[in-house]
């Protein structure tokens, strides 16, 4: 795919910008100029695409400007290298959100989900974009912050990665729904990201109204709102002409507002109830993901594995209540087969056939899976299929932690047994007594 279609659109903006700063030029102030000269005539060459720029802040010029010393060859291969080592670290962090009997058909899947960011095919894997190293690293940090409470180097990697992309400190509500006492040290490391990029208007001020008016001016020229639902309104206004603020600013805020409500109240019930930490995990992510105002391709290819759990363990739960409502004998007969008491009772064989998933599920898994593929190659485009995939997923995974509490709640009432008593005329009766 890299060799015969396009490959490296948002790798050649980096080295774009690298060449800039190895001649003395300002890259923002190339970009603005690059930008001006496609509006002008934009009109006549409507089939031209809009020249993407250097937008990261004025910050990464340090950087970009150490990197310049190298030769191309060796700064290529350290750069493809490191994203597809922050790839590994995407799947690695994954695979450790799914349960053990899960493990044995995600690792099967692993190779392919490069390719279906959001669970819908796309080649954005190949376009380079830093997200990805960025992405592998955040991830790979969390980790031991969920399972040993360890959040120290997440919260490094957060500060670090939202120096390229501010609106990445929105992960850090991730260790506020799934840790304890984390909401001092995360509005800590808020307050950092946030004085980092005052300290850059005040230490480059001409550099940083130069990258403000090149975001500014991508959005006139590109619809590259995201895929969040303040992005895909404001992708339909810009493209019926009409002004896309301050009506995706009201929308986010509104969202933002309604999602992390939603968030906190659920994790006071996962932590009420003892809920299961992986069943909550995956959830909590995808909906950290959701607070981003821009969640683009490359966002979603990070949540794709907790996407994918979600959905499988919403469809699995939603199967066996299908059944169990069916026919009540056959709940029971899977509740017994769950029981550590009647696991001796079961032969190997036995408990093989039950540990497979029914084929009948895999069909509607895989249909639920392909429908939406479908969509986006022969009706609508990419991004409104992705929002309404990326929502019904997170209210599947809502929709299952809700059905995990009456669950529990269930099995806290208290067990009631038959007992035989004498009655005052001495008949026999039989009552119900805790």
């Amino acid at each position: 795919m890299a060799t015969t279609g396009p490959a490296g659109w948002d790798a050649r903006i980096y080295a774009k910008a690298i060449q800039y700063l190895r001649h003395g030029v300002d890259p923002y102030a190339a970009g603005i100029a690059e930008q001006e000269a496609f509006r002008s005539h934009a009109a006549s060459r409507p089939s031209e695409h809009a020249p993407f720029t250097y937008v990261y802040s004025p910050l990464t010029l340090p950087l970009l400007r150490s990197l310049a010393r190298l030769p191309n060859w060796l700064l290529s291969s350290l750069f493809w290298s490191a994203l597809g080592a922050g790839f590994l670290l995407q799947l690695w962090a994954g695979f450790q959100l799914a349960e053990e009997q899960e493990r044995r058909w995600l690792a099967l899947l692993l190779p392919a989900v490069g390719f279906f960011p959001g669970l819908i095919t796309d080649d954005v894997i190949l376009s380079g974009n830093l997200a990805y190293l960025l992405y592998g690293v955040v991830l790979a940090a969390a980790v031991p912050g969920w399972k040993r409470g360890r959040w120290l180097w997440f919260y490094l990697a957060v500060l670090a990665a939202s120096v390229f992309k501010v609106q990445l400190l929105t992960l850090l509500a991730f260790p506020i729904l799934v840790g304890r006492r984390q909401w001092l040290p995360a509005g800590g490391t808020a307050t950092a990201g946030l004085l980092l990029v005052a300290g850059q208007a005040r230490l480059w001020p001409e550099l940083f109204r130069e990258q403000l008016q090149t975001i500014r001016i991508m959005f006139d020229v590109i619809p590259d709102f995201g895929y969040g639902p303040a992005g895909v309104l404001g992708r339909a206004l810009w493209m019926h002409g009409r002004p896309y603020s301050p009506a995706t600013t009201i929308l986010y805020l509104a969202f933002a507002a309604a999602l992390g409500i939603s968030l906190l109240f659920l994790a006071s019930r996962v932590r009420q109830n003892n809920l299961s930490r992986e069943a909550w995990i995956p959830v909590a992510l995808v909906g950290t993901f959701l607070l981003n105002p821009r969640i683009m391709k490359y966002d979603m290819a990070a949540i794709t594995i907790p996407m994918l759990l979600i959905g499988w363990r919403g469809l699995r739960c939603a199967w066996a209540r299908f059944h169990a409502t069916a026919d009540p004998s056959r709940d029971a007969s899977l509740r017994l087969s769950d029981d550590p008491a009647a696991a001796a009772f079961k032969s190997p064989a036995r408990s093989f056939w039950r540990n497979m998933p029914d084929a009948r599920l895999l069909m509607v898994a895989a249909t639920c899976f392909l429908i939406p593929n479908v969509l986006t190659v022969a009706g609508p485009s990419w991004w409104p299929v992705e929002l309404i995939v990326l929502l019904s997923v997170f209210a599947m995974g809502a929709w299952s932690l809700h059905l995990s509490q009456v669950e529990a709640t269930r099995e806290l009432q208290p067990v009631r047994f038959p007992r035989k008593e004498m009655s005052p005329l001495g008949t026999v009766r039989s009552d119900l007594v805790e």
